[in-house]
């Protein structure tokens, strides 16, 4: 099912929106990645060198990029299990778009930047682990408004498939959050852990979660979030 499929010109509507914003964000990542050029000041340093000098920028494009590209594939998954909306849902999708999707080229640039700076760089990777966590816990607003207290779900989406997709998304912001925290300390820790939680999440979490529970169910056992 797709936002089309419920015939919902507001979820078509908040889906095409959403799309946009992702697509101009994740353009926008590539812009704080320089480009030398023959005239400029440095131009005598030489090509290689002045390319090879912004390797930070180019792992803090590739993370924000992953980073983007999975929580567009989440957010497509999420509203397609919606089968209508509400003017709370609209306004707490454009939070999560504000703080999670449009915001994060400027940490990424941070990020890109300050990385390696004995001074600054913890600032920067608390600035990226910040600015994540908070479009994590918009992103749950979103879901956990939608699914648990408008119940805006489809009814094809039953009680276990709805907390496997809770179980697989609740944990982002706390992760995140823990590794803000640990970025005060070992800022470089802290980026390999961002890095692993993309790693993590671009596998399909609430597919995997959904039929980890059904063979808990199967074996005789419940609880969890419903």
């Amino acid at each position: 099912m797709t936002d089309h499929d419920t015939g919902d010109p507001t979820l078509g509507r908040i889906g095409a929106f959403s799309d946009g914003v992702f697509a101009f964000a994740i353009t926008l990542l590539v812009v704080a990645i320089r480009i030398p050029h023959p005239n400029d000041a440095d131009a005598g340093r030489g090509l290689l060198v002045l390319l090879s000098e912004q390797w930070r920028s180019y792992f803090a494009f590739v993370l924000s990029f992953m980073l983007g590209g999975i929580n567009w594939a989440n957010h497509r998954v999420m509203f397609a299990t919606f089968s209508h909306a509400d003017h709370t849902l609209t306004w707490l999708n454009l939070l999560y778009l504000l703080f999670g999707v449009a915001f994060i080229p400027i940490p990424t640039a941070v990020l890109g930047a300050w990385l390696g700076n004995a001074d600054n760089q913890v600032v920067a990777a608390v600035f990226y682990g910040a600015a994540a966590t908070v479009g994590g816990v918009a992103y749950n607003l979103v879901w956990w408004y939608g699914a648990y207290v408008a119940k805006l779900t489809s009814p094809a989406l039953n009680a276990r498939q709805r907390r496997a997709h809770t179980l697989a998304w609740a944990p982002a912001p706390l992760a995140m959050a823990a590794l803000t925290g640990i970025a005060f300390a070992s800022p470089w820790l802290a980026v390999s852990g961002y890095v692993a939680m993309v790693v993590a999440f671009i596998l399909p979490l609430p597919r995997l979660m959904a039929l980890k529970l059904r063979r808990h169910d199967q074996s005789g056992h419940g609880g969890g979030p419903r």
